[in-house]
């Protein structure tokens, strides 16, 4: 949630936003719960299902407060084991993927962005295979770098996401579906983003939230079919 506001008690970014959906939508019948399990600074090879180690934690802390975590910390475990084995989280049953864009930054193959696709499909299939419905979101572009001297870096997170989506398209899966492109033009408005013009402000997660709604309620009705159905 990392440029949006925070107040006392409440959850950041976009679980804030979509959590009213459920309850003005007619065709939503039972009660939902969102969760936000996002880890700053981190890569879709440090969320890999068979990634054995924890994110650095300099990336998701900071200088200042990453090193006194790694002196103070119990030992971490890797993101996948840390989410998906949790009583808290493993029960999920619809999983929102947005992971990729520190992937040119902190990836081990920052400029292979075929790395980033396989890594973030390898996500999508375990959590299928869990028997969770995953909607896959593009990343969040740079657009401040469009017309720069790094636009190369702008124009390899839009080669990211064109991947992402046709590899969506190809696995033709039930489970997986893909949830908002929150890189497409529409979202190039410098207002949707905070300071550093990368992470949304409230009104991008607010926009966010809009592009994600169509599908994610779709998928919330059909496992709410799913559910009445065993229960007939």
């Amino acid at each position: 949630g990392f440029g949006d506001y925070v107040t006392c008690l409440a959850t950041p970014g976009l679980a804030r936003h979509i959590s009213a959906i459920p309850s003005n939508e007619p065709t939503i019948r039972q009660s939902w719960t969102m969760l936000n399990c996002g880890v700053f600074g981190t890569t879709s090879e440090d969320w890999h299902p068979e990634c054995k180690e924890s994110p650095s934690a300099l990336r998701m802390y900071g200088r200042g407060l990453g090193m006194l975590h790694s002196v103070v910390a119990a030992r971490p475990e890797p993101l996948w084991k840390r989410v998906f084995t949790d009583p808290r989280y493993k029960d999920a049953e619809i999983v929102i993927v947005c992971v990729g864009l520190n992937d040119s930054k902190f990836s081990s193959k920052p400029k292979d962005t075929k790395y980033t696709q396989e890594n973030v499909m390898a996500i999508c299939k375990e959590l299928a295979a869990q028997g969770k419905e995953v909607l896959v979101c593009t990343l969040p572009l740079r657009w401040r770098l469009h017309l720069e001297k790094k636009a190369d870096l702008f124009e390899k997170d839009k080669e990211r996401n064109e991947l992402l989506k046709s590899a969506v398209y190809k696995l033709d899966s039930k489970m997986v579906h893909i949830g908002a492109d929150i890189g497409a033009g529409s979202f190039s408005n410098y207002p949707l983003y905070c300071a550093d013009a990368l992470h949304f402000s409230s009104n991008g997660y607010r926009r966010f939230a809009h592009e994600l709604r169509e599908t994610l309620v779709h998928a919330m009705v059909r496992i709410e079919a799913r559910t009445w159905k065993k229960l007939i």
